[in-house]
């Protein structure tokens, strides 16, 4: 689950436009996520799926707050991941895309999805600061290409994000057989990220945040999860505000994941 709130509105040199709309975006999605033993260029190929998202406001260039009630969303699609374990780095990369499964039209005001195919190509890595990995350092880049929107002249930007976080982590263990079992494992750290359009949105009819200019956002805070091995239960909670946007909204961030193992491949 995942919410934003705003309502402060940047522009080019990070000033506030003289409206505060009182913004709020509110998304949920169940997904599922696999890894095999299938491997490619060495690292385990996965990937991931989440078919019925849906949405509660979207904030997209004039359209700010539509529409009023929980819709379908756009569809994502993560069909190859690649991992790589080593004692003291983990690394990942992968290609995902968004399909337009959510209702889109130009000049809508009941819109619920972006109206274009996106493209996302992502590598990242987290670090294992200490031989115990209870120190963790992790980053990971994303990068979207879109398509023109369904019957309309509006193309989108490209966009990098780059986000990850230093954590702690801390470990409560069952002896099992006379050897140490992780029975609960909790991390606490700071959680970062920043994005920027690279290429400058394309539109016949520009708008304040539609003008030629690249916008960008930072946003710094804390996270915290809590892993059950016994049960399979995962959950996480993070908070960000964010900083230094130009030409775009600026505003809180805030998600929560809950995930359960289905099953595993190999004996525990």
């Amino acid at each position: 689950m995942y919410y934003y709130a705003t309502d402060d509105i940047k522009n080019d040199e990070g000033e506030s436009f003289a409206a505060h709309p009182q913004v709020s975006a509110l998304f949920l999605g169940p997904g599922l996520l696999w890894v095999t033993n299938v491997r490619i260029l060495g690292g385990r190929l996965g990937g991931s799926i989440a078919p019925l998202n849906f949405i509660k406001s979207r904030i997209e260039g004039r359209s700010l707050d539509v529409p009023g009630s929980l819709a379908f969303t756009d569809m994502f699609v993560q069909p190859l991941q690649l991992g790589w374990e080593t004692s003291r780095a983990d690394f990942v990369a992968g290609y995902s895309f968004f399909a337009p499964t959510g209702k889109w039209e130009q000049g809508g005001d009941d819109n619920a999805g972006l109206g274009m195919w996106s493209h996302l190509l992502q590598a990242g890595t987290t670090l294992h600061l200490d031989s115990k990995h209870q120190w963790s350092l992790s980053s990971l880049g994303s990068y979207e290409i879109h398509s023109h929107k369904q019957d309309a002249d509006i193309k989108v930007g490209d966009i990098l994000t780059v986000e990850g976080g230093l954590g702690r982590s801390f470990f409560k263990f069952d002896m099992i057989d006379g050897k140490p079992v992780p029975a609960l494992i909790t991390t606490v750290g700071l959680a970062y990220y920043g994005q920027f359009k690279m290429t400058s949105d394309e539109a016949s009819v520009a708008t304040p945040l539609l003008e030629g200019h690249k916008d960008r956002v930072y946003g710094l805070g804390l996270e915290a999860s809590l892993i059950l091995p016994k049960s399979g239960f995962v959950f996480g909670l993070r908070a960000e505000p964010e900083f230094e946007a130009r030409n775009r909204t600026q505003g809180w961030t805030f998600l929560l994941s809950i995930a359960y193992e289905l099953k595993s491949l190999v004996k525990p």
